[in-house]
């Protein structure tokens, strides 16, 4: 039987200052410990990818996802570290329920990034978030 590639949802929050939020990831975590990455996680059976987004962002921040699109499908870096995965990376420009907050064991720490220091983080999940990040403040509405 043929394994099923593993499906994740990973949100980019951008703030009304262009900042960007990301999670460092905790070190018990099998995938990417200790490395900056988007907020989210894998793909439930029979639920779809924005549902995913809400309930992941739901769990892991508290808050609930309201202005989002989904940005870039990108395959797994290290396949053969990790497995294969596809993860979709959505901008996320609005929300409710207050600011983000780290509200389970998944991140270590949630903080908020210019693009610039993004692009500074040698121990960041996807080099090309920067990019992403940049592609997201621009679609934002002004």
């Amino acid at each position: 039987m043929e394994e099923q590639i593993a499906r994740t949802v990973g949100a980019l929050f951008v703030n009304a200052d262009g900042k960007v939020l990301l999670g460092l990831r905790a070190p018990s975590k099998r995938v990417w410990p200790v490395h900056w990455d988007t907020i989210g996680g894998h793909v439930e059976d029979g639920e779809s990818l924005d549902e995913a987004l809400v309930r992941e962002v739901q769990e892991e921040t508290g808050v609930t996802p309201t202005a989002f699109r989904l940005i870039a499908t990108v395959s797994e870096r290290r396949p053969e570290r990790y497995g294969d995965a596809l993860h979709h990376v959505y901008a996320v420009t609005g929300w409710e329920g207050g600011e983000p907050a780290n509200v389970c064991d998944e991140h270590t720490e949630l903080k908020w990034f210019s693009v610039g220091e993004m692009r500074g983080l040698a121990n960041i999940v996807d080099p090309d978030y920067p990019l992403l990040a940049q592609q997201a403040i621009a679609g934002m509405p002004t």
